[in-house]
């Protein structure tokens, strides 16, 4: 008799853990769909024109599902953000990633800037226009402009660290500006969508840009 039992325990058991395991993954999906319709739809129509209703029609899920998955409309938009900059949302920062560590793997001054520019090249095609939604609505969101200010310090950190990779020694604080200045998406979505350049010839400037600056005092 305590054998059975012992076995309905077990496998009661087994249940509640595969159960746990199918609400996991689940909830995964569902926090997948909603990031990648809030991810477009911000991208498409900007912070005024994205309410969470439409992302949650777009992903087809409640508007509570959403609610209950990110918090806020600004959450939502500071998580589609953090998984434009590294690729996916997966948990690991972007200085862990191979398009980031490669840069070190650069035999010479050439090659590490040249990778440089392309991870800045594909941070901000995937970036530019969810910024471009953050700056319409850090101008009434005080959330959200928080939220600007820490991605572009962070981004200042990242510049600085990445210089130092490139020279072998802390650039100059001259340089870490112009640098900053240069490598930012606005600057991006100026060339690619007002001029109308391809993506490869952005590289091509970004890659002169950034060797002329390293080139020289700060």
């Amino acid at each position: 008799m305590s054998t059975v039992e012992h076995d309905s325990t077990a496998g009661g058991s087994g249940t509640r853990r595969y159960r746990s395991s199918l609400r996991r993954r689940q909830a995964a999906q569902t926090r997948a769909v909603v990031l990648e319709a809030a991810t477009r739809l911000f991208a498409e129509r900007g912070w005024v024109g994205t309410g969470m209703r439409e992302v949650a029609r777009a992903a087809g899920v409640s508007v509570e599902t959403v609610y209950a998955t990110f918090g806020s409309k600004a959450d939502l938009l500071k998580w589609a953000l953090e998984v434009a900059v590294v690729g996916d949302d997966a948990p690991v920062p972007l200085a862990a990633r191979p398009v980031y560590t490669a840069i070190g793997a650069g035999h010479t001054t050439g090659e590490r800037i040249e990778i440089t520019a392309r991870m800045v090249a594909l941070i901000n095609a995937r970036l530019h226009r969810l910024a471009a939604a953050l700056r319409q609505g850090a101008t009434v969101d005080p959330t959200l402009a928080a939220v600007g200010a820490d991605l572009e310090a962070q981004r200042r950190r990242s510049i600085t660290d990445v210089a130092g990779v490139i020279l072998g020694r802390r650039p100059d604080p001259g340089q870490v500006d112009e640098l900053w200045v240069q490598t930012g998406d606005q600057v991006y979505a100026l060339f690619i969508e007002g001029c109308g350049w391809s993506r490869v010839r952005y590289e091509a400037w970004l890659i002169d840009r950034i060797e002329e600056i390293l080139d020289r005092p700060g």
